[in-house]
């Protein structure tokens, strides 16, 4: 299965073949400050993993109001 990493719903990197690899290629995406995160989409577009940071680490998700709560 294919996985597209997208920062604010814009495609950053697309037809990522493996989800970990997906979340190592995402980290430098985001930036350090409370307001970024990327998904993680499957083919069908449906968002698997979110990643975000809480203003001290990085943490991954699938919980979508979690991420939008940091």
């Amino acid at each position: 299965m294919d996985y597209s990493i997208l920062k604010y719903g814009c495609p950053m990197l697309t037809d990522i073949e493996d989800l970990e690899q997906a979340k190592t290629e995402g980290l430098p995406f985001v930036v350090s400050s409370k307001s970024d995160y990327i998904e993680i989409r499957d083919a069908d577009n449906e968002t698997v993993s979110i990643g975000y940071f809480d203003g001290r680490r990085f943490h991954w998700t699938k919980d979508k109001l979690q991420a939008e709560a940091w």
